[in-house]
C-alpha cells in the first residue's frame, strides 16, 4: 500500500532524528584526516559564489546539525544574526549543543510554515535539504517573502541532482525525496518572484543562487 504524504513526512522525520547525533561523523569526517573538512574544496567553492559580508543576517533553513554554522559566523561576524532552521527537534538540539554563540537563534519549524519575519534576511541557505522539503513551491515561496530586496537563496548539495536522487533511492525513509529537474527549479523560482543568477548541475557539485 502506497503511503501518505503524513506517513512519509513521519519516517523523514524519523531518519534524521535517529541520526542527529552522528550526522556531521558520517557526512562531513575526512578519514584521513579526522577533522570535518571531507568537503573542504566544495564549501570553499560554495561561499566564493555567495560573498557574505559582516552584519548580515542569514536564515540556515534545513540546517540538521549545523554543519555551516562555523562558516557562515566566520563570514557575517559576531554583528550579524545567523538562525538555524529544522523539522526535526533532535537535529537543533545537536546543533544547539555544538554551537552556543550569542548571534544564533534556533528553530524547529516545518520550513513552509516557519514564523519567518518578511523581509528579514539578507541570504537564505537550502544546503543539502532541498529534496526532503514537502511542497516545495510553497518552501520557495515562504523563503522568498523572508528575503530582504536584493537578498539570495541559495539551494546546493554537493552531488549532481542525478546523484542525490539515485543516493536518497537506496533509503526507504527518504526514497521518494528527489531533486526536481532544472526548468522545474527555475520555475519555482521565477514563481516566487525571484531571478536565477547560477545555475551549476555537474558531478559533485550542485547550486541555485537566485536573487530577489
Amino acid at each position: 500500500m502506497e503511503k501518505t504524504a503524513e506517513a512519509l513526512y513521519r519516517d523523514r522525520k524519523q531518519f534524521f532524528n535517529d541520526r542527529a547525533g552522528e550526522w556531521l561523523e558520517l557526512c562531513y569526517r575526512d578519514p584521513q584526516s579526522g577533522r570535518f573538512d571531507l568537503h573542504a574544496a566544495a564549501f570553499d567553492r560554495l561561499f566564493s559564489l555567495v560573498p557574505l559580508r559582516p552584519g548580515e543576517r542569514v536564515l540556515d533553513a534545513g540546517c540538521g546539525s549545523g554543519v555551516l554554522v562555523p562558516m557562515i559566523l566566520e563570514r557575517i561576524g559576531p554583528e550579524g544574526i545567523l538562525c538555524e532552521l529544522d523539522f526535526a527537534e533532535r537535529m537543533i538540539e545537536e546543533n544547539r549543543r555544538l554551537h552556543r554563540e550569542p548571534n544564533i537563534r534556533f528553530l524547529v519549524a516545518d520550513v513552509a510554515r516557519a514564523p519567518l519575519e518578511p523581509e528579514s534576511f539578507d541570504t537564505v541557505f537550502c544546503f543539502s535539504c532541498f529534496p526532503h522539503f514537502d511542497r516545495k513551491p510553497e518552501v520557495i515561496g515562504a523563503l522568498a517573502r523572508a528575503l530582504r530586496p536584493g537578498g539570495t537563496l541559495v539551494i546546493s548539495h554537493f552531488n549532481s541532482a542525478e546523484e542525490i536522487n539515485r543516493h536518497h533511492e537506496s533509503f526507504p525513509a527518504v526514497s521518494h525525496d528527489h531533486l526536481p529537474g532544472p526548468e522545474a527549479m527555475k520555475g519555482m523560482v521565477a514563481a516566487a518572484g525571484l531571478r536565477v543568477d547560477a545555475f551549476i548541475d555537474e558531478d559533485g557539485f550542485y547550486c541555485l543562487l537566485a536573487r530577489k
